[in-house]
């Protein structure tokens, strides 16, 4: 270190978990550290942009500048730059040059800002290549930092006029482009001076596409360029006629205390490189391009204490900055679609499926689809950029090598000088993910020494608003002719600066637009949230012009802003438990108080309700057909059908559905009627698509209750089921074959494999036995009866209606037609959801064990399995999601509460740790492995099930996987489960606060309710908040 103090900014003090030796190697090397923004309780390394990041624009205070100039020297001495006496040479020298010509000024320190001295200085040609490579070797964000010693510098330093600017750069560059062979070089112009703001250039690269805003919304060319070509058009530029995405912005270029001059770039430099693949031409008719090389053009250097604000950097792309970035992210380019299709994507040839048949767009694919074939589109794209960059020989650096070539790098520096170094990993993982060797490096150290590249404090632009008014010169436009430059003045700049700064979203709504389309969504899953988000892109795509969109939650929706001419739409999905999710419970508890306050007329607010629900389980889309209420209590006008209640059960994601709402509530929005006209057939394609997901199961046994009792629960087990823990099956009621042969002989139907006449394509290779076992439940009731004048009684199943219209008309003699009716109006056949009981580890691979709460003529429990003996074939289908799915891999406590026929989940729970904790014992490998995280049980039940429930706790007392055991049979006194939470309340609140243990509650909607209460006393508030997702809760 030199003889004088050199003291890193407070910032810089390690926290007591820095590991202290490397910290101190760190400041051996490195005396000037710029804070990173983070503390020991708030750490920035994740963000993008740290808050606080060091940028040129300011003066800084002289100590700082000292002190930093100081250490810059210094560094070139450790280096070998400079001898000791050369060093303590120029060390005087600079110190005289900052003192003596230090001036009061504005200065900013960490934040602050005061009246202080500031200075700056001048640095050697080859000072100022030293630094340069430093600040290179500096940046945590690049990966080709290895070849820092390889930067070139080309010195401007003496132009000190705009149009110089202009003209020097475009000379310098095309020189170290090299005709596509890149030196890489910085382009430096005079430093800040403490009197002005500093040279800047206005265009973030010195090649940029411009980006124009279409009256739609959508936009032409590089969406990350639409402010600067804005700008530059108000400077007084004129687009190409007619526009494309491939406008090249010319360079504004701003020397301090001068107007901007701007350029058009020379030919040599606007050539772009056409993106084209070798083994899929189609990708080369898509037009894609991208320029030759990168050169930023709004960063700056901070080098020893001198602030360079415009010091254009130019070197060579790696494949996936166009590739997997620029090209392909959806806020750029978005060309992924488009690549997708050229190598092969065809949504007719999906369309083609029937679980397909509804789609429209890539999007309204399951999100592995769609991520096959983006996946397989970037990579190819990625491909045809290297391909393509190689053709023309301009220098581009393939993934794969530029990452081997940093680990390498990295790993000899650590080797040299013991600590890695500084880095950024959001920005130097390539977007290719873990097949990328740096994507698996982890522990580099969070610093950021000087020099250093950063941003500008200041935007050049609004520094020419700024300042022009005490500026004599004009704007003006630089013009080759006869092989010299000439310059023009540009028209004035735009005199209401403030209007093409003000918000892009409100400039595309003209001024007369007053009704605003508000799409709502509450969604548990992804299902609601995908299919609101493909409502928002299509009512904006084609109603921009006339209405103001909105997206928000249904939280956010406050009808106290709304106008009585706007339209809401709501896209809601119900919980396992009937209640809003969490994105809508604020609306949900809020509407008692809203009916109460809102004193609009709301009869000419449009409303349409759109529910995402799952038929396999009660309270079937509750929480759509509550807001559907609350509006309809509010007066609005429905439209579009008002509530439409899709099925999961029968289709994961309800496009056909869902396609059908959306086209009724665009002819709403153009002044039809906006119908949502019914298809009788409609439910039956579902019920196909439905069927389909199933497969079969053996039946192995089903044990009922002790005999003289029914009313405990039926052990059910199957074969041949593959599943995971604790999560849930739908088993359907298939009508068995005695109620199948009744039903076609009631309507005349002899041959069973002859198929029903109905008209849509998919369904015609359905057989009456087919849908007579499989799609309708002869069990319900008829929909409407419309068919016959002889109504049914309310009491009747389907099959008796039949049997008793048969009595009394010729079955043989019924038309075609009129089967196809009676068909049409029978109900469909629900699926009934169960939580798996069992572990496949503990009680044999791919057999199931489920409980069952008998009900007296249930259509399930008494109907149903009444008909199944062992060896008949059960159809069963996964839920793809369940909420306690998680559990069974928790290394935590865990504090089970059940009642009736919610033990089946603690049940599997149970038996999976069990089968560990036997292997453990069988391999001599850890004893009891869960006995620091044991689950405590509290069970209600009827007293008929205490020897079910009490065998394995029993069991699992033995193994150490239960603690304790509170099993609570039904009582006289009517104490409840929840009641005996209280008298564990500290063992509880132990392994809940202390132990971050986990609850999990399953029961009725009446217990579930009582538990969360009596644990609200115990930790304090609402255990739902307060624990987060480690509180786990199903309701039945």
């Amino acid at each position: 270190m030199p003889s004088h103090n050199i003291s890193p900014n407070a910032e810089s003090v390690p926290s007591s978990r820095c590991p202290l030796a490397e910290y101190e190697k760190i400041l051996e090397r490195n005396p000037i550290l710029a804070p990173t923004g983070c503390t020991d309780k708030f750490c920035q390394a994740g963000r993008l942009v740290h808050t606080d990041e060091p940028k040129v624009g300011d003066n800084r205070p002289l100590d700082i500048v000292q002190n930093e100039a100081s250490a810059f020297l210094w560094q070139l001495l450790q280096d070998g730059i400079y001898t000791e006496d050369r060093y303590t040479e120029r060390l005087a020298q600079v110190m005289t040059d900052i003192a003596r010509s230090a001036k009061d000024k504005i200065v900013w320190n960490q934040g602050i800002k005061r009246v202080g001295k500031t200075s700056t200085w001048t640095q050697t040609p080859e000072e100022l290549l030293y630094g340069l490579r430093l600040a290179w070797r500096n940046s945590r964000k690049c990966i080709m930092r290895s070849r820092y010693q390889e930067l070139e510098l080309c010195d401007l330093r003496h132009v000190q006029t705009s149009v110089g600017m202009a003209t020097a750069l475009l000379e310098e560059i095309t020189k170290s482009f090299n005709d596509g062979q890149i030196r890489p070089t910085v382009f430096v112009f005079p430093p800040k001076s403490v009197d002005g703001d500093g040279p800047l250039f206005w265009n973030k690269q010195v090649l940029n596409f411009a980006a124009y805003q279409l009256d739609d919304g959508a936009v032409l060319g590089d969406p990350s360029n639409i402010q600067l070509t804005k700008d530059i058009i108000d400077l007084g530029w004129t687009p190409p006629s007619p526009k494309t995405r491939w406008d090249l912005l010319p360079i504004v270029a701003m020397a301090e205390n001068d107007a901007p001059a701007m350029v058009e770039l020379p030919d040599h430099l606007c050539r772009l490189i056409d993106i084209e693949h070798p083994d899929y031409p189609g990708l080369g008719k898509l037009n894609l391009k991208w320029y030759q090389f990168p050169a930023l053009s709004r960063l700056g250097f901070d080098i020893g204490g001198v602030q360079y604000t415009a010091a254009p950097f130019l070197g060579w792309y790696m494949d996936a900055e166009i590739g997997v970035r620029n090209l392909a992210d959806s806020f750029r380019y978005d060309s992924l679609p488009d690549v997708a299709k050229a190598i092969g994507f065809d949504i007719d040839a999906y369309r083609k499926k029937q679980e397909y048949s509804e789609v429209r767009a890539m999007e309204d694919l399951p999100d592995y689809e769609q991520l096959r074939w983006l996946s397989r589109a970037q990579a190819e794209l990625n491909y045809a950029v290297r391909c393509s960059f190689l053709k023309r020989g301009v220098t581009c650096v393939g993934t794969l090598a530029a990452s081997s070539d940093w680990c390498q790098y990295d790993d000899d520096h650590a080797a040299k000088n013991g600590y890695r170094l500084n880095s950024d990993p959001y920005w130097l993982s390539p977007p290719q993910g873990s097949i990328v060797p740096v994507w698996h490096r982890g522990g580099a150290p969070h610093y950021q020494p000087k020099p250093m590249i950063c941003r500008n404090r200041y935007d050049p632009v609004k520094c020419w608003q700024r300042r022009k008014s005490a500026t004599e010169a004009d704007p003006v436009r630089l013009v080759r002719k006869e092989g010299r430059w000439v310059t023009e003045i540009l028209s004035a700049f735009a005199t209401d600066w403030s209007e093409s700064h003000g918000n892009a979203a409100t400039e595309r709504v003209p001024e007369a637009i007053s009704t605003t389309v508000r799409i709502c969504y509450c969604s548990k899953g992804t299902t609601a949230r995908v299919l609101a988000d493909k409502l928002h892109r299509s009512v904006t795509k084609k109603f921009a012009k006339t209405f103001r969109v909105t997206f928000t939650s249904l939280n956010a929706l406050d009808l106290h802003k709304v106008d009585p001419s706007d339209v809401i739409l709501v896209v809601a999905s119900t919980t396992g438990s009937g209640a809003f999710p969490s994105n809508g419970e604020e609306f949900a508890t809020s509407r008692g108080h809203l009916l109460q306050t809102l004193t609009a007329d709301f009869s000419q607010l449009r409303v349409s309700v759109f529910g995402v629900g799952d038929s396999a389980y009660p309270n079937f889309n509750a929480a759509a057909i509550g807001v559907y209420n609350f509006f309809t209590e509010l007066g609005v006008m429905c439209t579009a059908g008002g509530l439409i209640k899709a099925d999961v059960a029968s289709e994961a994601l309800p496009l056909r559905l869902f396609n059908r709402w959306l086209d009724a509530v665009e002819s709403s929005l153009t002044g039809g009627v906006g119908e949502l006209r019914e298809n009788p057939e409609e439910g039956f394609m579902a019920q196909a698509v439905m069927l389909r997901q199933f497969d079969s199961a053996t039946l192995l046994s089903k044990s009922s209750p002790t005999a003289g009792e029914d009313e405990g629960l039926i052990i059910m087990a199957l074969d041949g089921v593959e599943y995971t823990e604790m999560k849930h099956l739908r088993l359907l009621p298939t009508n068995s074959s005695s109620q199948v042969a009744r039903a076609m002989a009631a309507l005349g139907i002899e041959d069973a494999q002859k198929v029903v006449p109905f008209s849509d394509p998919k369904l015609q290779q359905c057989t009456y036995q087919d849908f007579f076992a499989c799609f309708v439940d002869l069990e319900d009731r008829f929909k409407t009866q419309s068919w016959t004048t002889q109504l049914s009684t309310h009491d009747e199943t389907a099959i008796e209606t039949l049997e008793r219209f048969a009595a009394v008309a010729n079955p043989s003699q019924l038309s075609e037609a009129l089967r196809l009716s009676i068909c049409l109006d029978l109900p469909l056949l629900r699926p009934r959801a169960f939580s798996v009981a069992s572990s496949s580890g503990y009680v044999g691979e791919r057999k199931v064990e489920l409980l069952i709460k008998p009900h007296r003529q249930g259509r399930f429990s008494e109907i149903y399995l009444a008909t199944l003996r062992p060896g008949d074939q059960v159809r069963y289908s996964l839920v793809p999601t369940a909420p306690a799915a998680g559990l069974p891999i928790v290394q935590k406590p865990v504090i089970a509460i059940t009642t009736g026929s919610g033990f089946a989940p603690v049940r599997s729970l149970l038996q999976h740790r069990m089968h560990i904790a036997q292997t453990s014992e069988a391999q001599s490998l850890k004893p009891y492995p869960f006995a620091s995280s044991p689950i405590s049980l509290f069970a209600g039940f009827r007293l008929v099930d205490g020897d079910m429930i009490g065998s394995i706790t029993s069991l699992a007392e033995k193994h150490h996987v239960l603690d304790m055991s509170c099993l609570v049979p039904s009582n006289k006194e009517k104490r409840r489960v929840q009641d005996f939470l209280w008298e564990k309340r500290e063992e509880i609140r132990a392994k809940l606060v202390e132990g971050e243990g986990y609850v999990y509650v399953c029961g009725s909607a009446m217990m579930t309710e009582g538990v969360r209460e009596k644990l609200g006393e115990i930790v304090g508030g609402d255990p739902k908040e307060s624990l987060g997702g480690r509180y786990v809760e199903e309701v039945f």
